[in-house]
């Protein structure tokens, strides 16, 4: 007998950054998502050290695409409606996700639940950012309903991927467009992405760093630096010391001839050498507010084009890879006589 357990996500602000052609583009997004997850075969642990198990997945997100919708009606772009919102507190950001979880031979224990939408909340993460770099905006958090006291939701920004597409767009390198949510979910489906809390695989490794990358706030330090970098090094193969010409001449392989404007590789293996010498500047955990951004991405020691040309790049070779269908790279090296 299938039985089911619904969880309740709460989300203090669902607006992503978007200009007024990606705000449309997000929204069609999101408004896909919506109907494309009904009893939805899903595989992931029951707890974090659990065995993977079959689940169906249902997906309401309905309130949250009201509250795109009416952001996009009211205030034409998602980033006009963000400074509305600093403006007026009464303008709506806020939105909701319901997902229930279904098994077929159990019925599925608080834990269990949580535990298993949260995998799926990660996952459609990672889908919609590789779909669209910055459509995924869950800030401010919380589960509702009976034992959601005892769990802590997970939040997620938009604030790199936004920075990601802008650099793209300013290079005009390298190329990202949106692909298929159901091609995307079948590659990470057979990625196996969701069955395991530890990652493996090489693939899985540079999936799971993009949800850290994800959950930064105006984060552009070195540590971020050396999350992209690692990303790299992993979908390049690049793991010997002094990779940084290899790194580049495999990307160009894959990607095209790479801008002056957006070769970032010299800065982000600078940083990654100067983190380990331990001469790298620390910032304080600081006030996140509307006024600060720009003051922090200014500061000493913050990365912001080596950040966001490193994180197109990452988000270009994975579409590169989900277009092909394949989980790597295989570089052959060749030499010559003369």
């Amino acid at each position: 007998m299938r039985s089911s357990v619904t969880v309740k996500l709460h989300i203090g602000d669902a607006i992503p950054r978007a200009s007024e052609k990606s705000t449309g583009e997000i929204l069609a997004l999101w408004q896909q998502i919506s109907r494309s997850f009904h009893q939805r075969p899903f595989t992931a642990p029951r707890d974090t050290n659990g065995k993977p198990g079959p689940y169906l997945l249902t997906l309401d997100a309905s309130s949250l695409v009201k509250t795109l919708e009416a952001a996009k009606t009211r205030s034409k772009t998602f980033n006009a409606h963000r400074q509305a919102y600093v403006e007026d507190p009464s303008v709506k950001i806020e939105g909701e996700l319901e997902v229930r979880v279904e098994s077929e031979d159990h019925e599925p224990g608080e834990l269990e639940a949580y535990h298993v939408a949260s995998v799926f909340i990660q996952q459609l993460a990672i889908a919609a950012n590789l779909i669209i770099p910055g459509s995924f905006h869950l800030l401010g958090t919380r589960f509702m309903g009976e034992g959601a006291h005892r769990y802590e939701a997970q939040a997620f920004d938009s604030v790199i991927f936004y920075g990601a597409r802008k650099a793209v767009k300013s290079a005009e390198w390298p190329r990202l467009q949106p692909l298929p949510l159901e091609t995307v979910w079948a590659w990470l489906d057979s990625c196996e992405v969701s069955h395991k809390s530890t990652a493996i695989k090489d693939i899985n490794k540079v999936l799971f760093t993009l949800l850290k990358i994800a959950e930064q706030r105006h984060e552009y330090s070195a540590r971020t630096v050396l999350m992209v970098v690692y990303q790299l090094e992993l979908l390049l193969n690049c793991r010997e010391p002094g990779p940084l010409k290899r790194s580049r001449n495999r990307t160009r392989l894959i990607l095209g001839e790479i801008p002056e404007a957006a070769d970032c590789f010299n800065e982000l293996f600078e940083v990654r050498d100067s983190l380990f010498l331990a001469s790298q500047p620390v910032h304080r955990p600081t006030l996140i507010c509307h006024t600060t951004a720009r003051e922090i991405q200014a500061q000493s020691g913050q990365h912001n084009r080596a950040v966001e040309s490193g994180t197109a790049m990452v988000l270009a070779l994975l579409q590169d890879l989900i277009e092909h269908n394949a989980r790597n790279y295989h570089f052959i090296e060749n030499f010559s006589y003369r």
